[in-house]
């Protein structure tokens, strides 16, 4: 396994990079929304991939501030 610095410590990897996963999905959530209209008998698979992808998000975020808030705790 690759070692990782990070300043903030383990908790502060692993929230950097939920946080990418959140970028990740909410840029997906936006360009679904954008092409919805041009995707034509795709329209209901774009429209739950993309509401998939912000509960992802959404999910994520929390699990996010509960790393952060463990960390001040440990």
């Amino acid at each position: 396994m690759a070692g990782y610095d990070n300043a903030d410590g383990p908790a502060g990897l692993v929230i950097r990079l939920i946080d990418t996963a959140v970028k990740a999905l909410d840029e997906m959530s936006d360009a679904a929304g954008e092409i919805a209209p041009d995707v034509g008998n795709f329209t209901d698979a774009l429209v739950a991939a993309q509401r998939i992808a912000d509960r992802a998000a959404q999910d994520l975020k929390r699990l996010s501030q509960k790393v952060a808030a463990d960390a001040k705790t440990a």
